[in-house]
């Protein structure tokens, strides 16, 4: 009976601990309505939801946890079990993290204040203005591979408040930013994002959002949400959840 008793201790300890080391935990920064958390602290939004939805398809458990984009990218480096809602798939990128499936998208722009008469019709154009973004994104890196630089016409900061405060104290010209964050990071700055106009797509720079995992984590783990999110795609759920969110579905996955 003792033996019996010691047993089932045994097994439920050890339950614990795989459960623990195989707990996923998906980060992502503040950015309603994608991920975010709302009046009641709860965490929300449209991708939030479609991860819920693969999670319960692939009969697995997460949680989840908004914090800056830095500190969640740290994460993502260095917990073998640790996803991100989205990230900007790159070259540079590529392997160094786990790509689960594509999430969502961010369409690149050229933006000014509307009050400003410029409208290049090119990148090329741009380079007699002063274009500015953050420094360390992949943004900054596009522009200088198309041969902006910091001694002409290229102005780099570290943090989006200082961009957008250049921006409307008319120190630069241009911001290079995309849809995702362009609105939310104006109001957080404490300006008026009525006052911005869009100029120039960019095709050229990388749009993919991902739902993308630490290079560690368990392939089995990671075949199962793939697999789960490309179900939730092809059965309508995940368009029925943007749709639900007012935003638009990606052409590939209507």
């Amino acid at each position: 009976m003792a033996l019996r008793f010691f047993h089932c201790i045994l097994i439920t300890v050890l339950v614990s601990i795989v459960s623990k080391a195989q707990a996923l935990i998906f980060y992502a920064e503040d950015l309603p309505p994608y991920h975010f958390k709302n009046a009641q602290g709860q965490i929300s939004g449209a991708l939030v939801e479609i991860t819920h939805a693969a999670l319960k398809h692939a009969e697995l458990d997460g949680t989840f946890s908004i914090m800056p984009m830095a500190r969640a990218y740290k994460e993502l480096q260095e917990d073998p079990n640790a996803l991100m809602l989205s990230l900007i798939k790159t070259p540079e990128r590529a392997r160094e993290f786990k790509w689960i499936a594509q999430s969502y998208f961010a369409d690149a722009y050229l933006v000014s204040l509307a009050s400003n008469p410029i409208n290049p019709q090119t990148l090329e154009a741009a380079q007699n203005l002063r274009v500015s973004t953050i420094r360390g994104y992949s943004s900054a890196r596009f522009l200088q591979q198309a041969g902006f630089s910091e001694e002409e016409n290229l102005v780099l900061v570290g943090h989006y408040t200082q961009l957008w405060q250049l921006l409307y104290k008319k120190r630069i010209d241009l911001v290079l930013t995309n849809t995702l964050t362009l609105e939310n990071e104006i109001i957080r700055s404490g300006l008026n994002p009525k006052l911005i106009e869009k100029k120039l797509h960019l095709t050229g720079l990388s749009s993919e959002l991902w739902l993308s995992a630490n290079i560690k984590l368990d392939p089995k783990i990671a075949q199962k949400l793939s697999a789960a999110m490309e179900h939730i795609k092809k059965s309508g759920v995940y368009a029925q959840i943007l749709t639900r969110w007012q935003l638009p579905v990606p052409q590939s996955d209507k």
